[in-house]
This record gives structure tokens, C-alpha cells and sequence, in this order.
């Protein structure tokens, strides 16, 4: 049994278990990120907000409108009726008829300006829900799409749980023990390979009477420049 090449192999499922971590954080990420649907949904609020702003007075506008409307057809069913004689209340009616008129035609004016302004603002509600809807399709399959990847990974994850373990039963607790002390302060990289008589991981130059017993691989081996466990 090469020790040397099961740290290896030990090392590259541990790097894959930290890469699976940070694909992790980055999908679990991506599925909690909601930035773009809050804000289309803010912008949706505020334009609704500034419709309603201007519907609410047009109703009384309405309503208004409305009243003096009936009391207009009152005066003027008095002051056309013949019923009337009277100079001065026929003078009355008419003043009144008059400023009622005024009345009215500032009301249906004011009610005109509101209906431009509710108009451009009823456009704006409708592209801001469009714009809404479709962040909330790309939200949604953003979702969908880190659901998956995060499934995948619990998948990984489990079988790289089981390989490891099954790797660390065929190990001896001193070797092991080893192997966790450098990995924690080497970043994660324990072992190093030996490539063209060098450490793959610092380029020290390794003594040729050290290569033959890396080879062997019954006992461990550490690189004199980084410490590193060297392997074939």
C-alpha cells in the first residue's frame, strides 16, 4: 500500500469536498437573491402609488361635478319654468346659474388635466407590471436553476463523504493526524507531487536518495523546503 498516493487520492476528494462548499455558498446565494424582483416590485408600488395619488381626486372631481350638475338643472328648471316673475329672484337664478356654470366648467377642466396626467401614469403601472412579471420569471428559473445545482451537490457531497471515509479507514491514526495538520495550514494542499524531480507545490529540488523511497510510498515523506508530504 503507496500511503503517499492514498494521501493523494485523500487530498483531491477533500479539495473537491471545499470546491463543492464554495459552489455551495455561491448557489445558495443565487437562490436567496431576490435584488432584482424587489426592485421591479418597488418601482410597481410606486407607480401604483402615484395613480391612485391622481384617481382619488378625480372621484371627488366626479362626484362634485355631479352635485352641481343637479343643482344646475334645479335652477334652471326655476328660472326657465315661467313660474317665476319676480325681477330681483329672477336675477338671483341667474347669478346663480352663472357661478354654477363656472363652477362647473372649472370642475370638468381640472377633471380633464387629471385624466392626461392618469393616463401617462396608468402606462407607467403597465409597463412596471410587465417589467415585474418578467423579473419574476428570471427569479424563479434563477431559483430552479440553483435547486438543481444544489441538489447536485448533496449528491457529490454524499458520495464524497463515503469515499473519504472509506479512504481514511485504510489509513493509520498518525498518518492521518499528519495529513489534517498540513492540510489546515497549508490551505487545504497537504501533498504535494513530485513533478521532474521538484515539488509540484514550491519547486524545491528533491534529493534523488529521497525520490526511491517516495516511490515506495511505505512511509511518509515531507518536502525539506515546504513541508509538504511528498508523492509520486
Amino acid at each position: 500500500m503507496n500511503v503517499n498516493l492514498l494521501l493523494l487520492e485523500l487530498q483531491n476528494l477533500d479539495l473537491q469536498s471545499q470546491e463543492n462548499a464554495r459552489a455551495r455558498a455561491d448557489a445558495e446565494k443565487q437562490y436567496a437573491d431576490s435584488a432584482a424582483v424587489d426592485a421591479a416590485r418597488a418601482d410597481l408600488e410606486r407607480a401604483t402609488t402615484q395613480l391612485d395619488a391622481l384617481e382619488h381626486p378625480l372621484r371627488d372631481l366626479e362626484l362634485e361635478t355631479g352635485s352641481l350638475t343637479d343643482k344646475l338643472a334645479l335652477v334652471n328648471e326655476r328660472l326657465y319654468s315661467g313660474r317665476i316673475t319676480n325681477a330681483k329672484e329672477l336675477a338671483d337664478l341667474n347669478a346663480d346659474e352663472k357661478m354654477l356654470q363656472k363652477r362647473k366648467r372649472e370642475l370638468e377642466d381640472r377633471a380633464l388635466s387629471l385624466m392626461e396626467k392618469i393616463e401617462t401614469a396608468n402606462a407607467a403601472v403597465q409597463t412596471k407590471r410587465a417589467a415585474f412579471a418578467d423579473s419574476s420569471t428570471q427569479t424563479n428559473a434563477q431559483r430552479l436553476l440553483a435547486q438543481n445545482k444544489l441538489r447536485q451537490l448533496d449528491a457529490s457531497d454524499a458520495e464524497l463523504a463515503q469515499q473519504r471515509a472509506s479512504l481514511r479507514a485504510r489509513l493509520d491514526a498518525p498518518t492521518l493526524r499528519n495529513y489534517d495538520q498540513l492540510r489546515a495550514a497549508k490551505k487545504g494542499r497537504a501533498v504535494a507531487q513530485i513533478k521532474n524531480a521538484s515539488c509540484s507545490q514550491c519547486g524545491y529540488a528533491v534529493p534523488a536518495g529521497l525520490l526511491s523511497r517516495i516511490k515506495v510510498g511505505s512511509e511518509l515523506v515531507w518536502c525539506a523546503n515546504c513541508g509538504r508530504i511528498l508523492t509520486p
